[in-house]
């Protein structure tokens, strides 16, 4: 196979990617010195797309479609790409920003290539990063653990390296395969598979040096407890027995394995699951009071926030405050309203030092533990502090997804303004409000659109460098992980009051803003609700917003105003609301909407990045 590009390429292209998203400025530079900037970025990122898609096409796809075409000097060449992708012993987060889509496309061509030569220590290899693939790009992007695709071919694994089949390197890729797919499957609790991977686990710690310090031996021991602490709350959930001290025995030498490692004053940012875990396994075991695991979490905390690298700082404030909050909701016995205030007073403490450790790193990297803390503080049950958070979050961690918000909240606006004047009865039900009420509250109504649009893409926290930088085309996994985002919004916000009804509306038009106005197609199926009226107008906004950026993203469709208008009303009835599309033929509403997606997006691109605000 000829290829037009080294494998470096592309790992040396992606960190120019990378680079280009972290472009700063300050409220110094000129409007125009910033777009230019950014209009320059956009054209590198086009040059880069291109080559990228030249590489998936020849290295991927190639012999995706055609497997025997595969050589052995292709499969090297293949191997020397994940090799740069995700380098041998690196650790996910050690990684930084990489390509897990690619990573995972590349894996499961060579696992299927060496499992046909029949070579079983390459294709256990292959099977590793398999594994590692779908959990970095699937369960590393989505809210619900996603049941592991590779346990069973794991198993088989196990029993090869029982018979003495495998090699050393390869028993070991077994070993950290199983623990890997024991903690991202959903059914990783019930006591049969919780006991087979303890027990294969723990048999074979003793071919490792627990006080070597290496990162498998932590793992495995990490994994161990994390297992015991899964089945110990899966067991409460349900109701069912759960006898510590006969666990006792079969971890007190992993307890002691990892407590070695990691050193009698460890530190929380170096260690941060570990001393955590440890902390836990203790009260699970009975040996320490909630509240003396409660303090042990807010001393851990108290220590990362004091750490000068900011992105120490941000695990250890995302991490330990989410351990803190929920082992309280699980685990206090204090009444549900004490519960919220210690909750709170909890978060107004920690939020500052957030922010301004979100305001340092500003990166995509950072937002799982935005994520984690967004799920802590979503358990207060009070949606304005939760909504304060997570906007300050989005523009320091994303300014991509804030101005989208920003460019859909300012498009629905100029369509609702001619729909509530023309046909105020249409929203009758939207938010439980009555045509009357509406009428006479219009700026209300207009306020909670706004709402509904700066909130509807949260979801998207969970897949940030998939969805804004990603310098490719999507794969078919990665679309799937997009097409969960619209239901985030109910799993990052978790605590939704169903007679709420702003909340309700919020939540809904995040849940159907990308499900067809008949609901015949599109995505998630649901019900359509009583709020499809603001769906329909965030759906047509986020349509166009997503059509024209061309200062954001490497691709758009370069159509007119007027092109895209005629093509709303094309499918008006079935993909788009009839009212909705109709609207836009209004003289002010076209060029209301001409304005923002030429002018009025430099203009909003220029007061994002320049002062972080509209």
């Amino acid at each position: 196979m000829q290829y037009t590009y080294p494998v470096e390429e592309y790992v040396r292209r992606l960190r120019e990617y990378n680079e280009l998203e972290t472009m700063s400025f300050s409220p110094d530079d000129d409007r125009e010195y910033i777009i230019g900037k950014l209009e320059e970025r956009s054209a590198k990122k086009r040059v880069i797309a291109d080559i990228a898609n030249t590489m998936v096409r020849e290295y991927v796809e190639t012999f995706e479609g055609d497997p025997g075409a595969l050589t052995e000097e292709d499969a090297e060449k293949l191997e020397a790409f994940e090799e740069a992708l995700f380098p041998s012993g690196a650790s996910v987060g050690s990684v930084g920003a990489t390509d897990y889509g690619i990573y995972y496309r590349i894996a499961k061509i060579l696992k299927d290539h060496y499992k046909g030569l029949g070579d079983t220590n390459r294709y256990a290899s292959a099977l590793n990063r398999c594994s590692l693939g779908h959990m970095c790009l699937i369960n590393g992007h989505s809210f619900s653990v996603q049941n592991a695709r590779y346990f069973d071919e794991c198993v088989e694994l196990v029993k090869l390296m029982e018979n003495g089949e495998l090699d050393g390197e390869a028993k070991k890729r077994v070993l950290i395969m199983l623990s890997r797919e024991a903690i991202t499957s959903e059914d990783r609790f019930p006591a049969e598979r919780f006991r087979f991977v303890f027990d294969t686990l723990r048999s074979h710690m003793k071919d490792l040096d627990a006080r070597s310090g290496n990162f498998i031996m932590y793992f495995f021991c990490t994994t161990i407890l994390q297992l015991f602490r899964e089945h110990a709350i899966w067991a409460k959930d349900r109701g069912e027995p759960f006898d510590a001290e006969s666990v006792r025995p079969l971890i007190s030498d992993v307890v002691a394995a990892l407590r070695e490692q990691i050193g009698e004053d460890p530190d929380p940012t170096a260690y941060g699951d570990g001393v955590a875990f440890l902390l836990v396994t203790d009260f699970l075991l009975g040996d320490v009071t909630l509240d003396g695991l409660l303090d042990g979490l807010t001393e851990l905390q108290r220590i990362a926030s004091e750490n000068p690298n900011p992105s120490k700082q941000a695990q250890g404030l995302g991490m330990f405050n989410y351990y803190y909050l929920n082992i309280l909701y699980r685990f206090s016995p204090l009444p549900r309203d004490e519960i919220v205030r210690l909750s709170r007073e909890r978060i107004k403490e920690v939020m500052p030092k957030l922010m301004s450790v979100t305001r340092q790193v500003n990166n995509v990297s950072f937002n799982r533990y935005i994520v984690e803390f967004l799920n802590a503080a979503s358990l207060t049950g009070s949606f304005d502090e939760f909504a304060e958070i997570i906007l300050g979050s989005t523009v320091y961690a994303d300014k991509a997804l804030f101005i989208h918000t920003a460019m859909v909240r300012e498009m629905s606006l100029s369509i609702f303004d001619r729909m509530i004047a023309d046909a105020p009865e249409f929203f009758d039900g939207v938010a439980g409000r009555d045509a009357e009420y509406i009428m006479a509250h219009p700026d209300e109504m207009r306020k909670l659109l706004s709402e509904c649009c700066l909130f509807h893409d949260i979801g998207k926290f969970f897949m940030l460098d998939v969805v804004e930088n990603s310098m490719r085309r999507l794969t078919d996994d990665e679309f799937g992980i997009i097409k969960d985002h619209p239901g985030h919004f109910g799993h990052i916000y978790q605590v939704i009051d169903e007679g709420d009804e702003r909340v309700l509306c919020i939540r809904d038009c995040a849940l159907t803003h990308h499900l067809w106005h008949d609901g015949s197609r599109g995505y998630p199926n649901v019900p359509q609700t009583k709020n499809r009226p603001f769906s329909d107008i965030l759906a047509i906004a986020d349509s166009i917003d997503a059509a024209t950026d061309f200062l954001g993203r490497p691709y758009n469709s370069g159509k007119t105003i007027d092109q895209l208008i005629a093509e709303f009303q094309a499918g008006a009835g079935d993909r788009y609301g009839p009212e909705a599309a109709a609207a836009l033929s209004a003289p002010e509403v076209r060029d209301k909407l001409d304005y923002l997606i030429t002018e009025g997006r430099r203009d909003i691109y220029y007061r994002i990045y320049a002062f972080n605000k509209l």
